[in-house]
């Protein structure tokens, strides 16, 4: 255990966290004056609420959900609402970009998902529960899934009611996704963010004068339709190992090149007692994504339950130069 502390303390200067703090709230405002509250009444008189980012001039990007069929949508900001005259839709996607031609909003800068690694630091700014002003939410990429010309990014920057069509930025600035959706259950606490770069593809297409959708988004189609890194959620989250193991291994079989279906395959594996099998698929998920911190934990648990020590300390040494937190966390917790 000694050694293992004297790993951490080293690790601490080799990766000290100042080189990578998240920006304090003070340099957030210029940003927060890109964001826009989404207002939308549907039948009946019901209202709801989400989060909107200006993403060129007079046009405000959020999420399809948040007024899919609704009778009336605005922006508000500063308590003066701008009514839109058109609006980009990709409902099967999610993503809707409303077209004003009054809106005195500066855009952001877009960035692109492919720049992106596991456990980057990034920050989400959104109006949670009806707040007045956006808040921010700071985490680490997580995942990223290839999907559609793009990356579904997965975080751990948390949000909830109000947050859907939020912005997710990396530490330059840049706006990489827009803050989507979480998975059902309450073990894992997956937030998903659909990517900025297909903001640019939909501005290419013609709008559309009415709020009519015509898809439901991908991530709420019934399981079978939904994408492998929405189909393995559930049975996670309910401990079912051998339908778990099911998904991962069709994951596998479609995209060999995916280190998550590896990881999730190396997971059920671990879960069900097959240990040899669990190590191999963990260390193939770790061999396909060097960064890939939950496979390493993984295999970390592995080599304490089978009392290696020298494994322990060479796979919490990976762990540290990925992210130190976690490393020290581990080693507080052991």
């Amino acid at each position: 255990m000694y050694a293992l502390k004297k790993l951490i303390f080293t690790l601490f200067f080799l990766f000290p966290s100042y080189l990578f703090a998240y920006p304090p709230q003070s340099e957030l405002f210029g940003l927060s004056e890109s964001m826009t509250h989404i207002w939308v009444t549907f039948k009946d008189g019901v209202t709801g609420t989400g989060s909107g980012i200006v993403v060129k001039e007079n046009h405000v990007a959020t999420n399809c959900h948040v007024l899919a069929d609704s009778r009336g949508v605005n922006a508000v900001k500063y308590f003066k609402t701008y009514v839109p005259i058109a609006i980009y839709a990709d409902w099967e996607n999610d993503l809707c970009i409303l077209k004003f031609d009054d809106l005195p909003l500066p855009p952001v800068k877009l960035g692109n998902s492919d720049n992106l690694k596991y456990e980057d630091k990034v920050f989400a700014l959104t109006f949670p529960n009806d707040n007045p002003v956006p808040l921010p939410s700071y985490g680490h990429v997580k995942a990223l899934y290839p999907f559609k010309g793009g990356n579904v990014i997965r975080t751990s920057a948390s949000f909830t009611l109000g947050s859907s069509g939020g912005a997710l930025f990396d530490l330059d600035f840049n706006l990489i996704g827009l803050t989507t959706f979480k998975s059902p259950g309450r073990r894992f606490g997956n937030f998903y963010c659909i990517p900025a770069e297909w903001i640019e593809k939909l501005l290419q297409q013609e709008p559309q004068n009415n709020l009519v959708s015509t898809a439901m988004p991908f991530w709420s189609l019934p399981d079978i339709e939904k994408p492998f890194f929405m189909q393995i959620i559930m049975p996670m989250e309910k401990k079912q190992w051998q339908k778990m193991l099911d998904v991962a291994k069709s994951w596998t079989q479609a995209d060999e090149d995916s280190a998550d279906a590896w990881y999730y395959l190396g997971y059920a594996q671990a879960k069900m007692g097959s240990l040899d099998y669990a190590k191999l698929f963990l260390n193939q998920a770790y061999k396909l994504n060097d960064r890939h911190l939950e496979a390493l934990v993984e295999l970390y648990d592995i080599s304490v339950s089978q009392n290696n020590p020298n494994e322990s300390k060479r796979i919490l040494s990976l762990i540290g130069e990925i992210n130190s937190d976690r490393a020290d966390f581990i080693l507080k917790n052991s």
